[in-house]
């Protein structure tokens, strides 16, 4: 079996008779302009003509980019797992493949020697995830959840892939792969977290955004920590979520919570529990066999005074895809509220979440639409200051009125991770439900 790196979570598996491409991003400019490559990446160098197999994880753009997909003969067989919700089937078959959806934890043969099995990363503590993300029920058939692992094995050598899943909701899953597949030769796991904490925090000086980054950065890295813990691989790449964030919020780079790959590896290998794992790193189009256990060439990290030249001079320059949009009135977004509102209540019902929280949304310089979540009608406000309890969200009204028009044209999750809001509470407490309801939020 063959690892090769190419983008963030786009990892090439090569077994005898069978290659499998995962998670494909390559391309600049998901989630509406703002993630990156670094180093950038030319696609033209990218040969995946002699795929077999793609398995894409979920839907985020980082894992599922269309502009890479274009890469790919069109009779390449895309595998996923069988989600409640068709959305990511729908969205890869628009683009002209062939979908196959797998029953969770099921072996598919992808060849005489090779299974892949995906596994979602449900069975979540309802007191963690504030019974949002739908839990597997008799009533409900298939997962619920967003994201998903696979585990590769080929007669030889077991892989896991563990992409985005975070160790708390994934837990019970990653025990469950622990023990069909006690033995774990590679594991690919990820050590950082997407969120808006702490770049996007508004109302923060530059040493409260420094101790938030660090804070950010180690939630990152402990989840990546507990998964090898719990999997105890005879190799490891960490993966996944490396990115810059380009465009007009490229200032924010600055404080974006993305620990370098060798840090992460030296955080991992202080812990003695993985004094049995050897950590790969591996740069773009480098290669490790697990046959003859050497890997292609030497790892160089990156060189963090280059990275900051090319954000400044280049990534900045990148455009976002509203930009070319009309703003909007701010009657015309008042309007979009008021129809919005009425999803929002009808989510807020199914899930029983009624309290006193405001969501406050800016819609110009002096002028608030406030949704309070007892009553869950919006009310135009001038002044932040009559609020005790709130999660503020500030955008560029061009992309607040994408947002409200639903998620065709923008969606909240994406904008979150995009980086794409500046973000307010008081007190200054996260609320992983309020950041899930918000989702419900359009017309």
């Amino acid at each position: 079996m063959k690892i090769t790196k190419y983008g963030s979570a786009t990892i090439l598996i090569e077994t005898r008779d069978v290659s499998i491409l995962c998670d494909p991003w390559l391309s600049d400019g998901v989630y509406y302009g703002a993630w990156c490559n670094y180093p950038p990446i030319d696609m033209d160098k990218c040969d995946f003509s002699n795929v077999d197999y793609v398995y894409i994880s979920h839907i985020h753009p980082d894992h599922f980019d269309p502009k890479t997909m274009a890469l790919l003969d069109k009779s390449t067989t895309v595998l996923i797992h069988k989600y409640h919700q068709g959305f990511l089937k729908a969205a890869i078959e628009r683009l002209g493949f062939n979908v196959i959806e797998l029953e969770n934890g099921a072996p598919f043969e992808v060849s005489n020697t090779t299974k892949l099995s995906i596994f979602a990363a449900d069975d979540c503590d309802p007191s963690i995830c504030g019974n949002m993300f739908g839990c597997i029920t008799s009533e409900i058939k298939g997962s619920m959840q967003l994201d998903s692992l696979c585990v590769i094995d080929d007669g030889q050598h077991i892989l896991v892939n563990t992409n985005d899943c975070p160790y708390l909701i994934a837990e019970k899953t990653l025990k469950r792969i622990k023990t069909i597949y006690p033995k774990i030769d590679f594991a690919l796991v990820g050590y950082t977290s997407a969120s808006l904490y702490p770049h996007c925090m508004m109302d923060y000086n530059a040493e409260q955004m420094a101790v938030g980054m660090e804070r950010a950065k180690l939630s990152g890295l402990t989840t990546g920590l507990n998964t090898l813990k719990l999997l105890q691989p005879a190799y490891y790449l960490p993966f996944a979520g490396t990115y810059i964030l380009g465009g007009p919020n490229y200032a924010k780079n600055q404080f974006l919570p993305v620990p370098e790959i060798q840090d992460a590896v030296a955080y991992f290998q202080n812990d003695p529990m993985l004094s049995n794992s050897k950590p790969i790193l591996l740069n773009f189009g480098q290669n490790f066999s697990l046959d003859t256990k050497n890997q292609s060439s030497t790892y160089i990290p990156i060189d963090v005074e280059k990275r900051k030249q090319y954000i400044k001079n280049v990534a900045s320059k990148f455009k976002h895809v509203y930009e070319s949009e009309e703003v909007p009135t701010a009657e015309a977004l008042v309007d979009l509220f008021k129809t919005a509102t009425a999803r929002l209540k009808r989510k807020q019902k199914e899930i029983n979440f009624f309290e006193d929280l405001n969501l406050v949304f800016d819609i110009s310089e002096d002028k608030y639409a406030c949704i309070n979540l007892l009553e869950s009608d919006v009310h135009i406000i001038d002044d932040l200051g009559e609020l005790d309890n709130y999660h503020r969200f500030q955008l560029d009204p061009r992309l607040l009125k994408m947002a409200l028009m639903g998620p065709r044209f923008a969606n909240w999750n994406n904008l979150e991770i995009g980086a794409l809001l500046n973000f307010a509470r008081k007190p200054d407490v996260y609320r992983m439900d309020a950041h899930i309801l918000i989702n419900a939020l359009h017309v």
